[in-house]
């Protein structure tokens, strides 16, 4: 009988240990948090452009800013900047053209990526659909990119919220 505790003990512990190991490896970006964005337009973004950026970026490779202030139709920008930079906004405006809202990283730390600029594709249920790095070369493809993905992932964009 004492034997058969031990087993029962020692699966109990194998088993919290799996869930315990599933949740650190379940990788962060597979999910963002859009309800620190702010509001939503009326019309409901399909798509979150999230642009996380510095001042301190290259200005080639900061022109996609130009494409990203007129994005297309259901596609909400945001613009994210280090911390130490969130009390120069208005210079990052003047600077980069930026027109849509610029936040902080601080909440968003965990999804900071490790080179910027990096522009985040988010569905409106958070989920994390493209992650590219801006080179300068946004302005030839990234129209192209962003048309061909609203129209083969819709299914995809319209799928209900969590």
């Amino acid at each position: 009988m004492r034997k058969l505790l031990i087993i029962l003990i020692g699966v109990i512990i194998l088993y919290l240990s799996s869930i315990i190991y599933r949740e650190k490896t379940t990788p962060v970006t597979t999910t963002f948090p859009l309800k620190h964005l702010g509001e939503e337009p009326k019309s409901e973004a399909k798509l979150n452009l999230i642009l996380f950026f510095s001042m301190n970026n290259c200005p080639p490779c900061l022109k996609v800013i130009d494409f990203l202030n007129q994005p297309p139709e259901g596609v909400r920008v945001v613009g994210i900047i280090p911390e130490k930079e969130i009390h120069l906004l208005s210079e990052i405006r003047q600077t980069t053209g930026a027109a849509f809202p610029i936040y902080g990283v601080k909440q968003w730390k965990r999804y900071r990526p490790i080179y910027a600029p990096t522009l985040f594709g988010v569905g409106g249920n958070g989920i994390i659909y493209f992650m590219l790095p801006c080179v300068g070369l946004e302005e030839t493809y990234l129209p192209v990119y962003l048309d061909e993905f609203m129209r083969k992932a819709r299914y995809l964009l319209q799928a209900p919220k969590r």
